[in-house]
């Protein structure tokens, strides 16, 4: 279901629209009190038909999502992540509150609500909201809720609407189930086992030619002029405009990286943090019987298959105050490293846990994080000052005919040297052009297409990159003379002349085998006879350690038919000798994977038709200037970064 959801809206043209501003803005620093800076408007950023979704309720649900992903992905601060997955955290949050409000719109309409009985009884049964006791304690709820800036009522309201969702939109498509004979179809194409019998001729070990004449040579010489070649070199002068170049020489000013430096003092001010392997169960007995297995010996990835039920957590570099249950933060940071170490009572069950690694306080001056915060700013704002500085690159090559008079202030690197169409310098390395691999082709093609006598003009790159070369020296290649090479001459002579020796063998035993009853009988009494391999069975499923192409020509043979193909310096010969029915363990494995994965696209497909359908009749109406208002209010962005 959340897959299907998170897949229409990301399609919809919403989605389209709002994925741009949270990837131009928001995703760069993170939250810093949206509803504050914007005096607690109640304005909606969203409308959908009679509800909507408030600036307040966005900053809420971003807030609480981003520490959990920091943490699944090991870092202490949200402000770590990487920009890209900040964005999709952003995407994905407002996706899941817009989906809501459809399904409570159409809740409503059908006259669907949750008793307060329910209600109860879900809150009573968070854990989150127990005592030491196991049972619900209301000063833990208010102390709870108070944390995350909700009073009582609204609280409710959130639990009542989920509930609501949850009874709406939990069922769409759990009846669909995928068809059987169309799984059956998919396994036998995939299981079902092709035996080959086959035999490889080697050219390395054909025997040896006799010893060519001169004009052989000449001969083999005159007509591969490549093999003997020098490539054709160019020295070209170049300026590259990309993000990276531009964040090179992107300043910042002292306070305002001592602003972020401040701002995100728990990633540069870290206490003790240790790695924990987490098992959790709901059960105290089978909690001790995992603990034992443990200490005999199992392993992470055992345990984790032997206990199935258990809750299984990864958790490096984790801080005391990053877990949450007080138990299991007392006793995981009084444990010795190497220690397995439970069963402990905890608010969600009992918990056992290893200690991986454990590392000693440290802090990072602000002089040792300066420039990897300058970097990392730099790097967020250069993407959004790329096309102003592609315009002043284009008026600074305008007025230059050699490339030499580029301002530094455009963030453009130069570069200059000999290449070859492949791009390599005359010592045979990578030429040093600036950009992915992607902009160096480009780069590369542009001098080889452009003369000594064509003027630069700024060509545009991938990603919003730009670039202007100058072609100032043209060396051509040439053939070199027969004499300086004549030892690699006979040498590739003779590796040609073993080539064709095995291609003419491989051949007369496809023949053969296809005169008769197939490759065995073909080989039989020659001297392939040793290298004969007989009843190889594999499958789509299971490849053979085989070339591709062998296998792959296996596939399209009918069975007692023959095929010949050739790999590099081996040519193949083979016989399909027949069908077999897939390996029943195989096939059970597959048939219950396709079966999964098929159910669960139908199921999809229905839960994206149901939303869809909504979404084009309700219409959701964002309002964009308050969006960007909100997004640009967040963090430092608000403090003129």
């Amino acid at each position: 279901m959340i897959t299907a959801l998170r897949r229409v809206f990301v399609d919809s043209w919403l989605g389209r629209a709002i994925a741009l501003i949270f990837f131009a803005a928001f995703v760069v620093w993170g939250m810093g009190g949206i509803a504050t800076n914007m005096g607690g408007s109640s304005t909606a950023v969203v409308k959908i038909g009679p509800r909507s979704i408030t600036p307040e309720a966005l900053e809420r649900a971003l807030s609480s999502q981003l520490p959990q992903i920091a943490r699944q992905m090991g870092v202490s601060d949200p402000s770590q992540l990487p920009q890209s997955e900040r964005a999709q955290v952003a995407r994905e949050v407002l996706q899941r509150m817009i989906t809501q409000q459809e399904l409570l719109v159409q809740a409503t309409r059908n006259g669907m609500n949750a008793p307060d009985s329910l209600v109860r009884r879900d809150v009573f049964d968070m854990p989150y909201f127990k005592g030491k006791d196991g049972r619900f304690d209301r000063a833990v709820f208010n102390q709870r809720i108070a944390q995350i800036g909700m009073n009582e009522a609204a609280f409710l309201d959130m639990v009542r609407e989920d509930i609501v969702v949850r009874g709406l939109g939990g069922g769409l498509g759990d009846a669909a189930t995928a068809p059987e004979a169309l799984a059956r179809r998919i396994v036998d194409f995939n299981a079902r086992r092709t035996v080959l019998d086959l035999v490889a001729v080697d050219a390395a070990k054909m025997p040896a030619p006799p010893a060519p004449d001169e004009a052989e040579l000449h001969r083999y010489y005159d007509n591969h002029p490549w093999e003997f070649s020098t490539p054709e070199f160019r020295h070209a002068k170049m300026v590259v405009l990309t993000a990276d170049t531009v964040a090179r020489q992107f300043e910042v000013a002292d306070a305002d990286l001592k602003r972020l430096y401040d701002f995100q003092s728990q990633r540069f001010h870290v206490p003790e943090t240790r790695h924990l392997e987490v098992l959790t169960f709901q059960d105290q007995a089978v909690a001790a019987r995992a603990v034992t297995a443990w200490k005999a010996g199992a392993s992470w990835e055992a345990m984790r298959t032997q206990f199935p039920d258990a809750a299984a957590v990864d958790m490096p570099d984790t801080r005391k105050a990053d877990l949450p249950s007080p138990e299991l933060a007392a006793a995981s940071f009084a444990a010795p490293q190497g220690d397995i170490q439970g069963p402990v009572k905890s608010e969600t069950g009992w918990v056992i846990f290893r200690v991986i690694d454990i590392k000693a306080p440290h802090d990072t001056s602000f002089a040792d994080a300066r420039e990897d915060l300058r970097k990392e700013i730099a790097k967020a704002q250069a993407p959004q000052l790329l096309p102003a500085r592609v315009q002043q690159l284009q008026d600074a090559v305008a007025g230059s005919t050699d490339l030499e008079r580029i301002p530094a202030n455009v963030g453009a690197a130069p570069a200059s040297g000999f290449l070859n169409a492949q791009g390599l310098t005359k010592d045979g390395e990578p030429a040093p052009i600036p950009g992915d691999a992607d902009l160096r082709k480009q780069i590369v093609a542009r001098i080889f297409a452009q003369g000594t006598k064509d003027h630069p003009t700024v060509v545009e790159g991938p990603k919003g990159s730009a670039f202007a070369v100058l072609v100032d020296v043209i060396e051509p290649g040439h053939v070199k003379p027969f004499d300086t090479v004549r030892a690699e001459v006979e040498a590739n002579w003779t590796a040609d002349a073993r080539r064709h020796a095995a291609d003419r063998r491989a051949a007369a035993l496809l023949v053969k085998a296809r005169a008769g009853t197939g490759v065995a009988a073909a080989v039989a009494e020659t001297p392939e006879a040793a290298d004969l391999k007989k009843d190889i069975a594999f499958s789509r499923a299971q490849p053979p350690q085989l070339p591709r192409v062998v296998a792959m020509r296996a596939f399209e043979t009918p069975v007692g038919k023959s095929f010949m193909v050739n790999d590099g310096d081996l040519y193949f010969v083979a016989t399909v000798t027949g069908l077999r029915d897939p390996d029943t363990a195989l096939a059970k494995e597959i048939e219950g994977r396709v079966e999964t994965q098929m159910t669960d696209t139908l199921r999809e497909d229905v839960s994206m038709a149901y939303v869809r359908q909504l979404e084009d009749r309700l219409k959701p109406q964002p309002n964009m200037a308050l969006l960007r208002k909100v997004i640009d209010s967040t963090g430092v962005a608000a403090g003129g970064h």
